[in-house]
């Protein structure tokens, strides 16, 4: 079972380099009390994670993860680019950090973060694209984008700060239904071809992107994801191959 941000927060919580200790004498992330965002990561590179059992209710406007069928592809952006590296308030790019939460209007959380340490895009994201090794059907032939069989979901920072750090309902936002995870906000999501990402400034960097479709055939599917930036930069990276029941 895929539990939605872990890789994330682990991955997050790797690249922050000092921490303190807590009172069961754990040792934690410092954490920036100020604002929501702990920090930034530039498009320098992607990691993908495979997962299956995802099921989009979109009657309810819930995920649910752990059903006997479905699948998601995790895309995690990495830090990087640009020589940046981490971009947060405790380190050597914080004049950085502190001009990205001000421009995105950040500045007023005041309390402990409770979900986890949330990173977010320093760029603005443009495009992302999901190719397949083989076909999926006979419209969608090897190699062809499939952009219109996946969904996307991601976290809309922007949209949460302007709504007072509230989860933001609509027809668009979808809450995670998982008895393993809790996670306290809603998550923005259409399908992949209809979303306009560069009217989603500095999203989170933990994206799923959720097949809708079946296949023509059961087979092991080998997927390709590229990311492109604002700026025209573009990383892609190919996921190991998974089993997919089809239509057959």
């Amino acid at each position: 079972m895929k539990k939605l941000f872990v890789l994330g927060s682990v991955l997050s919580l790797l690249i922050i380099t000092s921490c303190d200790k807590n009172e069961c004498g754990c040792d934690t992330a410092p954490v920036n009390e100020k604002s929501y965002i702990q920090g930034f990561s530039e498009l320098g590179e992607i990691q993908l994670s495979i997962g299956t059992g995802a099921k989009v209710d979109k009657a309810k406007n819930t995920i649910t993860y752990g059903s006997e069928n479905g699948l998601s592809i995790g895309v995690f952006i990495g830090d990087g680019g640009k020589g940046r590296g981490a971009i947060t308030w405790d380190n050597s790019n914080a004049d950085y950090y502190n001009k990205l939460v001000e421009r995105i209007g950040d500045i007023s959380y005041n309390k402990y973060p409770n979900s986890g340490i949330t990173w977010a895009n320093a760029d603005t994201l443009q495009v992302i694209t999901i190719i397949c090794d083989k076909p999926m059907d006979d419209s969608h032939p090897a190699g062809c984008s499939l952009n219109d069989l996946f969904s996307i979901y991601f976290l809309d920072i922007c949209a949460l700060v302007k709504n007072g750090y509230k989860p933001v309902t609509g027809s668009k936002y979808f809450s995670i239904v998982n008895e393993y995870y809790e996670y306290p906000y809603t998550l923005f999501g259409d399908r992949l071809s209809s979303v306009n990402l560069v009217e989603k400034p500095h999203i989170g960097i933990d994206i799923d992107l959720i097949l809708e479709a079946v296949p023509e055939h059961t087979d092991e599917y080998t997927f390709t994801v590229s990311v492109t930036n604002k700026q025209g930069k573009t990383i892609e990276k190919t996921t190991e191959p998974v089993r997919i029941k089809g239509a057959d």
